[in-house]
Parts: C-alpha cells; sequence; structure tokens
C-alpha cells in the first residue's frame, strides 16, 4: 500500500481545494468555511447517505470502491441488505439528528470522501489488498495510537483535517479577527507539551468554538453568529460555543463602569 507523508497529503489537499473554489456554488463569494457535503457531492460526484450503521453507535461512517452488500442494524429478518454502489458515503444518522454532531458529521464525511479521493489518485495501490474487505469504517476512538498501525485510516483522517480546515482559512480568519501570533499561539495554546517542537494536536472543532467566541469579542450580533455557526438552536451557540474569556469580562465590566459613570454626571447636571 502507498504512504503518504503528512506534506504529501497537504498537496492532494489543497489540490482538492483549490477545484472546490471553482465550484458555481462557491465562486465568486466569501469562503469562510468548507462545507463536506458540497465537496463530496458536487466536485467528486459521490453520494451521502444516512443510516443506523451499529448497534452500539461505534460506527461513524463507511464507505466502499466496489459494489458490495452489508447488514445494517435497520435491515429485517428477510435478509435484505444495504449496497454500497462504490461511490456512495454512508454516515450514521444519528450525527444528522443532533446539531451538536455537526463537528462530528462533517469530520466523518471528509473522512470517508478522502477514501475516495485517494482511491481515485491511486487505484492500483489503495486498497488493493485482495484478502481485505474493500469497505473502510469510520469508528469511534479517542486512543492515539503510536505507531500508527492502520496507514489507510491514518492517511484518509490527515487528509481530511487539511481539507476541512485548510491553513488559508485559518489564517484568514485569524486576520479577520486580529488574532496575533496565528498558527504559532495556537500551537503553544493546544500543544503546551509538544510546543514548540510538533504541529499543534487539536481537532478542527476546536476552532470552531474560538471562531465563535471571537465573532462575540467583535460585537457580532448573537443571531448573525448563530446563523454562521449553522446552529439551529442558539442556546447551542450561546451555551456550548461562546465561552466568557478574561478580555471579554473586562471589556463588558468596562463597558458597565463608564455607563454608571455617565449616569452619574447626568444625576449632577439635573
Amino acid at each position: 500500500m502507498k504512504r503518504l507523508s503528512r506534506k504529501d497529503l497537504e498537496v492532494i489537499a489543497n489540490r482538492v481545494i483549490r477545484a472546490y473554489m471553482k465550484l458555481p456554488e462557491v465562486a465568486n463569494q466569501p469562503v469562510y468555511r468548507i462545507y463536506p457535503e458540497i465537496l463530496a457531492e458536487s466536485l467528486l460526484g459521490l453520494k451521502i447517505d444516512y443510516q443506523h450503521l451499529s448497534f452500539d453507535g461505534s460506527i461513524l461512517g463507511m464507505t466502499s470502491y466496489e459494489r458490495i452488500g452489508i447488514e445494517l442494524p435497520g435491515c429485517d429478518d428477510s435478509g435484505e441488505v444495504y449496497f454500497l454502489d462504490g461511490k456512495t458515503v454512508l454516515i450514521e444518522s444519528d450525527l444528522r439528528e443532533c446539531v451538536e454532531q455537526n463537528g462530528r458529521r462533517n469530520f466523518t464525511i471528509m473522512h470517508e470522501t478522502s477514501h475516495q479521493v485517494l482511491k481515485m489518485l491511486f487505484p492500483q495501490d489503495y486498497g488493493a489488498n485482495p484478502y481485505e474487505r474493500p469497505i473502510h469504517f469510520c469508528k469511534v476512538n479517542t486512543v492515539r495510537r503510536k505507531p500508527i498501525s492502520d496507514w489507510e485510516e491514518w492517511q484518509s483522517n490527515a487528509l481530511a483535517s487539511v481539507m476541512l480546515l485548510p491553513k488559508s482559512l485559518v489564517e484568514q480568519a485569524m486576520r479577520l479577527f486580529d488574532v496575533q501570533g496565528g498558527i504559532r499561539m495556537l500551537n503553544k495554546i493546544f500543544a503546551k507539551e509538544e510546543y514548540p517542537i510538533l504541529l499543534p494536536d487539536f481537532s478542527c472543532h476546536t476552532l470552531r468554538h474560538t471562531y465563535a467566541t471571537r465573532l462575540c469579542e467583535a460585537g457580532i450580533n448573537i443571531k448573525v453568529i448563530q446563523d454562521v455557526m449553522g446552529h439551529a438552536d442558539i442556546d447551542t451557540t450561546m451555551n456550548i460555543y461562546i465561552d466568557v474569556t478574561a478580555d471579554l469580562k473586562k471589556k463588558e465590566i468596562t463597558t458597565f463602569d463608564s455607563f454608571m459613570e455617565g449616569q452619574k454626571d447626568k444625576d449632577g447636571s439635573a
């Protein structure tokens, strides 16, 4: 199997993102995030479908490069199976039904899409083991394994991360909100033990929280923030995504102090 480095995967991701930016749905308008559904369906011609994939919720997504039948929890006793057609990305339906799972859903879609991208680019090398089923599962896993035991899954994880959160969009957001220090600052915050030796070990979802908090600090209307973040419920935006930082607290208290001083001046002149 072909083993690609992080640098190789970044080159592939940049090619995909450049093509994404030329899509009619995206071109000629500001781009602040990558929509995995548009990338998978409009750019790569894949189909995204939602089903319950496991009884215990341990499988988040799956895809295959070939036509293959799989039995899912929803299949009845008659032997009915779900057929993957080689161009379908199958996602756990619970991830679509729960708004708090949007980040996990987006990454799962991009992870399975990455398998398809790598198969398109390296059809002879990728998924060529005749002794393995031609199907990939994205499973719930919080354990980091070193050394890497499954290169195909590692490569899809790495490629998905870069495509979902391109460095150019991260830097654009930092410039937009005047976050000094950029990537170096994120390294120091989210990878204290490894800084400054390694790149940060944090999820792209972390940046969504930072992004929402910075929007709030900039005084952006909360309904606008809700819309930008794609939240169906404003409580998700306010209580989960936006954090009260020390700077924001200080700013609001200063504003209140100024208001009270103004009230004193009014009372004194009355």
